[in-house]
Order: C-alpha cells, then structure tokens, then sequence
C-alpha cells in the first residue's frame, strides 16, 4: 500500500480507502465513524451499516491509524498482532482484521506510515484505569502476561533475532539516567534524603544486580512492555462466561528493553499504577497466577522461588519508570502529577523488597 492512501487521520477515512484496505475492493456498506481519544495515532470505532449480502467484514472493528513521521511506533505493534502470538489458544489479545501499511511486504522501519483494523471490545470490556483494582483482576491480570510470556519464553525468543542484552540494557539505562538529575532538583527539599540514597542505589547497584540476572538466561521473554492500566482491558460482565482481560498497544520506543525478564513486566503493570495498599494485598495472587500460566503453558525449570525473586530483582524498574519522565523537560513539568506517585509507590516498594516484605512463596 502507497503512503499516500493511509489517511493521516481517521476524519480522512472514506468509502473507497476502507474498501481497499480492508476488503480487497469488495464493496462495504455505508459506515459511521466515531473517533476515539488516544495519544500516539488517530483511532476511531467504525460501525458498518447492516446488510446482509456483505458477510467478509465484522459488523464493527477499531481502526487505528499511525501516519508517517512518529518516533517509535512501527513493526512491534504490527507483529503483536500479526505475528508474534499466532498460534497461542485463546491469547488474551484483540482479533486484527487487517493490517496496512506503506510499502513492501511488511513494516520496515520506526515511522513508517500503518493502519490496524482491530476487534471491536467497547462494548464489553472497559480499560482498567477506571477500575480499582481486586483479587480476580489480579489473578486474570497475572494470567494474560502469563500466557504471552510462555509462547516467547527463553533467550531466543524474539522472532526478529538474538539480542545483546548487555547492550540493551544500557542504552535503556543511559535513557532513563537522563531523568534522575532532573527529577531530583524538581522535588527539591520535598525528597527526603534517605528516599535520595535509595533512589541512587537503583542506579549504583540495583540495575546491575538487575542485569546479572537476565545475564544469567533464565526468567527470560518477549516482554510486552508497557502493561498500565491504560492497556489492560477488562470485562464490564461479572458474568463467570465473560472472564476475558486483553493487553494492548505493545509500541516500545528504541530504547526499549524488548526481550528481558518477565517480571519486568508484572512490576510495570502493578507498582506504579496500584496504591501501595492493593498491591500488597493482591501481589501473592497476582504472582501464582502468572506462575501458574506459565506452568500450564509449557514452561519448565522456572520455579515460584525464582518467580520472587525476579520480582524483587525487578523492583528497581518501578523507580526507573517514573525517572524516566524527567528525561524530558516538558513531561516532567506537565506530568508530575503522575510521575510523583509512581516514584512515591516505587520507594514504598522497594522498601517493602528490602526489608522481606514481598514474600509471596
């Protein structure tokens, strides 16, 4: 598909684009477009006229439109979708209908122009950001991440190839350490001197302690990167037949750790984002569950013992996720709303780390 028939915007669609990209030509019944707020591309829910001579299309589907020019976004969400978890039963992963994008026969490059036709799950499923969080959000939470994991499990389980993962993991750390100088002066006097100490020790031993172990091969997968609340969906039926949680939007930036330990991910998903209180109370069912899907799911030689102790090695990637935000001067003003509480949340855990608190064996 040329660039130039990607609408740059959702108000760009029309008839005879949505008949190319996602019929093949064939005719499609009239739509309605109802655009949806999001922050890296234009999305929108379309909803096809009912007619009941065209059966190829779903009644309605999410498009998500990323035009040229962006800084990150590109052949990892293509692949999430398209590539990377097909052949898992039941991947807690929205059906693509259709992917599109500029130029030869798949996404080459970051910021390249794409179009994703996705599974429609509005009206089921609400994102979990306006859900407070309880033991069987946990438990599927713990699940899902589980069973992606388990499909990409090992050190050679990034379909694009092998990785360094020493050189990986320092250029994410020489990203991130560019926020730490910044968030410090930010908080001032407000930033206790002990919380300063520790907030150090992430970086002076925390991280290595943190390499070493991915070093070491075992714990290692195709992590998804960016589990927030934001992008886990969850269903609005308390029904026991609608038991479903969908994970979203894997679009790493270059500095990006794709292929780490996997309890990179369940500290991602949970520390920063749960109030202290949840997350101490639902850590133990969130950490079996995932244990147990990776288990069931073919994993071998990976026991609950090494489970927590990843945990607790990944500890520092909850303070490392806040710092980041000061690596821009416009977030760490305009998000410090956000990037205070995860930095609050992320010394409550790491003190909890330190003084055996995690346990969840």
């Amino acid at each position: 598909m040329k660039p130039d028939l990607i609408p740059r915007s959702v108000e760009a669609v029309n008839q005879t684009w949505l008949e190319h990209a996602l019929s093949g030509g064939l005719p499609l019944p009239a739509f309605d477009l109802q655009k949806i707020d999001a922050n890296n591309s234009s999305t929108a829910r379309l909803v096809f006229a009912d007619d009941p001579q065209v059966q190829h299309i779903p009644r309605s589907c999410i498009l998500k439109l990323c035009p040229a020019g962006h800084e990150f976004l590109g052949a990892s969400e293509v692949n999430y979708y398209r590539r990377d978890y097909v052949g898992l039963p039941d991947a807690p992963i929205p059906e693509c209908y259709q992917a599109v994008w500029a130029g030869g026969s798949t996404v080459q490059s970051v910021g390249q122009s794409y179009a994703l036709f996705l599974e429609d799950l509005t009206a089921d499923h609400i994102d979990h950001k306006q859900i407070e969080p309880v033991e069987a959000h946990a438990a599927k939470l713990g699940h899902a991440l589980g069973q992606l994991h388990a499909y990409r499990w090992g050190p050679s389980a990034d379909p694009e190839g092998p990785h360094d993962l020493q050189s990986d993991f320092w250029r994410f750390l020489s990203h991130v350490s560019k926020g730490f100088a910044p968030i410090l002066d930010e908080l001032g006097d407000t930033l206790d001197a002990a919380s300063r100490a520790r907030l150090t020790k992430v970086f002076d031993t925390d991280a290595d302690r943190m390499l070493q172990r991915a070093m070491a091969g075992k714990g290692l997968t195709l992590v998804h990167g960016d589990p927030n609340p934001t992008n886990v969906l969850t269903s609005k039926s308390r029904r026991k037949d609608r038991p479903r949680l969908y994970l979203i939007d894997r679009q790493p930036f270059p500095w990006s750790l794709r292929l780490w330990l996997g309890a990179s991910d369940l500290v991602y998903a949970v520390v920063p984002f749960w109030p202290e209180m949840h997350r101490r109370a639902l850590q133990r069912t969130l950490l079996h569950s995932y244990h147990q899907a990776l288990i069931a799911n073919g994993v071998q030689a990976y026991s609950l013992q090494d489970l927590q102790e990843d945990w607790e090695i990944c500890a520092c990637i909850a303070a490392l996720t806040a710092i980041e935000w000061g690596a821009d001067p416009t977030s760490l003003k305009e998000m410090r709303w956000l990037w205070e509480k995860q930095l609050h949340r992320a010394l409550i855990f790491l003190e909890d780390c330190d003084a055996g608190f995690t346990t969840v064996c």
